[in-house]
């Protein structure tokens, strides 16, 4: 009887080790017309809120489970978001292959002064431009690296970041998830593509503009602040619309 229990005991733990084992998925990343491999590619498992790159030859693992959604995406290819299936799991040779981006650049014309041909005039007109821009930049913000992160009220703001955020406010709260990864933590302060945020968000990069302007920050941090301030920055904001949304309707009653 004795030995009966050892044995139990014994098969109870080597279950129990294996059933906290963490599966990962693995597989190799290709450019889809090369057919050669693409490192340094963020491999995010949105559902899990675990991060990964690709290796110089193109490999990668990640941890994740059944159905979770991997989203992969480096600057010049097009993002994409696969889900994970038994097969993949048993699989350790999938082929992930990325498409570049194809960029169409429309015809433009500089012209920035209406010059009159007359050195005294021209002169004038062109330091009234610089005057002007000078104190149109100033006013915004762009000179500093962060203006006000309030939200302001030109224009409703608090409707625009709400009718973004509609039923995706627990992707934002993913961000204490990223914190506690160390993988996803050093991504998201390494890169400026705005990719994994909006797939960890499922928001638009034109969207991200939108709600940080908004929230009156300034041009230089919308387009130069790293993914993770920018991950922090859209949590504030959206955190700021609740409160004066909230304060709207006590007003209004």
């Amino acid at each position: 009887m004795r030995y009966f229990t050892v044995f139990l005991l014994t098969l109870f733990c080597v279950l129990t080790s294996n059933a906290q084992e963490k599966q990962v998925v693995k597989g190799v990343i290709y450019n889809d017309i090369s057919f050669l491999p693409v490192d340094d590619v963020n491999v995010i498992n949105l559902s899990k809120v675990k991060g990964a790159v690709s290796r110089l030859d193109g490999s990668f693992e990640i941890e994740a489970s059944l159905n979770d959604s991997i989203h992969f995406s480096y600057p010049g290819y097009l993002a994409i978001k696969l889900k994970v299936t038994n097969d993949w799991l048993k699989d350790e040779n999938v082929k992930i292959y990325l498409t570049e981006q194809a960029y169409t650049l429309d015809e433009i014309i500089i012209k920035k002064y209406e010059l009159t041909g007359y050195l005294e005039s021209d002169t004038k007109l062109i330091e009234l431009e610089n005057r002007m821009n000078y104190n149109f930049n100033k006013g915004k913000g762009t000179l500093g690296y962060y203006s006000n992160p309030s939200i302001g009220s030109y224009f409703s703001p608090v409707d625009v970041v709400y009718n973004i955020f509609k039923g995706k406010s627990k992707n934002l709260k993913k961000l204490e998830a990223v914190k506690e990864d160390q993988n996803m933590l050093a991504l998201l302060q390494t890169r400026y593509d705005r990719e994994t945020v909006c797939g960890l968000l499922g928001i638009t990069r034109q969207d991200i503009v939108k709600t940080l302007e908004n929230c009156n920050h300034t041009d230089r941090f919308i387009y130069t602040a790293t993914d993770f301030q920018v991950y922090q920055a859209l949590n504030e904001c959206y955190e700021q619309s609740k409160i004066m949304a909230n304060q709207n309707r006590g007003n209004q009653k």
